[in-house]
C-alpha cells in the first residue's frame, strides 16, 4: 500500500509574501519537483468550477467540481494521501478541494500572510502576527516561535520543519520546529532555492552561491562563482544544482563535491530557472522576453525556445514528456517525445486561470500507482557489475541514518531500494532503486514512481 511518502505532491513554493503587493502571477517559483502528473486540474482564478483535463491532448476528462469556488490567489499544493488540493483565496483564507467528492471546502483558516506545504504533506501557514501553524492530517499545531519578519520565501522540509527566508534591514533564514526556539542565521541577499527534502538551501548571492544545511545553519558554505549569479536551482534528487549567470551560460555543480561538472551555453542570459520533476528538462526564462528556453540535461544542451509567459504554475513538463505553457490567452501543450516538438493540445482562454498537474485520475479515485520495478540484482553481484549498472537515485543526504530509514520505507513498498555509500571525494549517502539493465529501462520505471528521481550510473 503506497504511503504518504510516495503519493504527496510537492508544494508550490513561492517567493514573496501574499500581501507584498506583488501580483500572484509573477512571483518566482523556487522548486521544480512534483510527483508525475496523470491529469491537469484547471482552477478558475476569478471563482467558478474546477475542471480536469487529459494530458497531453488537453481534452476535458469529464470530472468537474460539484460546487463553484471563490476567487483564488494561487495554488499551494496537494496532499494526495488525503486526496486534497490546497488553495489560497483572495480573502487570505485557505480553501481545500476534495478530489474524491469533487467538493470545495472553505477552511477556518483566515488572515493567512503566506502558506506552503512540505514533502510529507504537512501544511504550514503564517498569519498577520507572524505566528506559524502546522496542520498534520488537518489537526493544527501552533508553533512556539514566531517569524522575526514577514517571509519572502517559505519552504516545508522533512522533520517536519519550516524554513523561512525573511528580508528587512538584514536577511535571515529561520529554521522552526513546533516546540523548539527558532534557529536563525544571517544570510546574504539573493534568490533562494531548496532541495526536494529541504535538507539544503542555496542562495544566489551575486558572486557566490551560499549553501546552508538547516541542521547546521551556523556553518554555511560559500562557493565563489565567476560572474554575476542570477538564480540557482537543485535537481529533483538534490545531487546537482544549476547556476544561472548574467553571461549566456549555465554552470552545473555536484552538490556534494561542490565541483563544477558542466557548462551549458544559452542564447542569452537567464532570469530564472525551473526543472522538470525528473531532472531531464531544464526550463529557462530570459529576463526580457515572453518565452521559455528548453534545455536537455541528458547532454547539457539548449534545444529550442517557445513563446510563453512565466507564471508560478506554468511552464512545466509532465511525465508524459509534455511541455505546458501559457502563451497569450491560451494554455498550450508541446510533445517533447517527438523531434520537432509538435503542439499536442490547446485550451483557448485558459491562461488567466491556475493549473495544477496531478498524479491522480477520477477513474481510479487514487493517486497513480508506481510502475513495477524489475527484480533487484543478486546481493552477491561483483563490484564490476555494480559499476556498470544503472540506478534511480531518489535522494542524497549526509545523514546516514535518515537515508537508511528512507530506503527501509521504500523497501516496504516493494521497491528495490538500497543506500550507496559515498564515493571518493563525496560525502553524501545515495538512496537508489535498482539496478536496471539500461538507462531507458530505468527512466521508464522512474516516470511512474510518484517521486523525483535522477538516473545514476556509478561508472560515470
Amino acid at each position: 500500500m503506497p504511503t504518504r511518502l510516495s503519493l504527496v505532491l510537492l508544494a508550490v513554493l513561492l517567493l514573496g509574501a501574499c500581501r507584498s503587493g506583488t501580483p500572484p502571477y509573477v512571483r518566482r517559483l523556487s522548486v521544480a519537483s512534483t510527483t508525475p502528473p496523470s491529469s491537469l486540474l484547471r482552477l478558475p482564478v476569478h471563482g467558478g468550477t474546477a475542471v480536469l483535463y487529459h494530458v497531453p491532448r488537453l481534452e476535458p476528462w469529464g470530472w468537474r467540481a460539484t460546487d463553484p469556488m471563490p476567487a483564488l490567489e494561487r495554488v499551494v499544493g496537494a496532499d494526495l494521501d488525503l486526496g486534497l488540493v490546497y488553495l489560497l483565496g483572495t480573502k487570505h483564507d485557505i480553501i481545500t478541494l476534495d478530489l474524491q467528492t469533487a467538493r470545495p471546502r472553505p477552511q477556518a483558516i483566515t488572515s493567512v500572510r503566506d502558506v506552503t506545504i512540505g514533502p510529507d504533506g504537512t501544511l504550514f501557514t503564517v498569519d498577520d502576527s507572524l505566528r506559524v501553524v502546522q496542520f498534520v492530517h488537518r489537526n493544527p499545531v501552533r508553533f512556539a516561535a514566531r517569524l522575526p519578519a514577514p517571509p519572502q520565501a517559505l519552504f516545508g522540509s522533512r522533520g517536519p520543519a519550516l524554513l523561512a527566508l525573511s528580508r528587512g534591514a538584514s536577511s535571515e533564514l529561520s529554521v522552526l520546529h513546533a516546540s523548539d526556539p527558532a534557529g536563525r542565521i544571517m544570510v546574504p541577499a539573493g534568490e533562494a532555492s531548496v532541495t526536494f527534502w529541504g535538507d539544503l538551501v542555496a542562495i544566489a548571492a551575486d558572486t557566490a552561491v551560499v549553501l546552508i544545511d538547516p541542521d547546521q545553519p551556523e556553518t554555511p558554505i560559500t562557493l565563489p562563482i565567476r560572474g554575476h549569479v542570477r538564480a540557482v536551482v537543485f535537481s529533483p534528487s538534490g545531487h546537482r544544482f544549476y547556476v544561472a549567470l548574467k553571461d549566456p551560460e549555465l554552470l552545473v555543480f555536484n552538490r556534494f563535491t561542490r565541483e563544477q561538472v558542466g557548462l551549458i551555453e544559452l542564447p542569452g542570459s537567464a532570469g530564472d530557472l525551473r526543472l522538470d520533476p525528473f531532472g531531464r528538462w531544464l526550463l529557462v526564462r530570459p529576463p526580457t522576453a515572453d518565452s521559455v528556453w528548453l534545455v536537455d540535461l541528458a547532454d547539457n544542451r539548449y534545444l529550442q525556445g517557445f513563446p510563453a509567459e512565466w507564471h508560478p504554475d506554468l511552464p512545466t513538463v509532465t511525465n508524459q514528456q509534455t511541455l505546458l505553457v501559457k502563451a497569450g490567452k491560451n494554455v498550450v501543450a508541446y510533445d517533447l517525445s517527438h523531434r520537432d516538438f509538435p503542439e499536442s493540445g490547446r485550451v483557448a482562454g485558459g491562461a488567466e486561470d491556475l493549473w495544477l498537474p496531478l498524479a491522480w485520475t477520477p477513474e481510479t479515485g487514487t493517486a497513480t500507482a508506481a510502475a513495477a520495478p524489475p527484480t533487484e540484482m543478486d546481493s552477491a553481484a561483483t563490484a564490476d557489475s555494480e559499476a556498470t549498472a544503472v540506478f534511480l537515485q531518489v535522494s542524497s543526504s549526509q545523514n546516514r541514518d535518515w537515508s537508511r530509514e528512507l530506503a527501509r520505507q521504500l523497501s516496504q513498498q516493494g521497491l528495490p531500494a538500497r543506500v550507496l555509500d559515498p564515493r571518493p571525494g563525496e560525502d553524501g549517502f545515495r538512496v537508489v532503486l535498482g539496478p536496471y539493465p539500461s538507462r531507458e529501462a530505468a527512466e521508464s520505471t522512474g516516470r511512474g514512481l510518484g517521486r523525483p528521481f535522477f538516473v545514476y550510473q556509478p561508472n560515470r
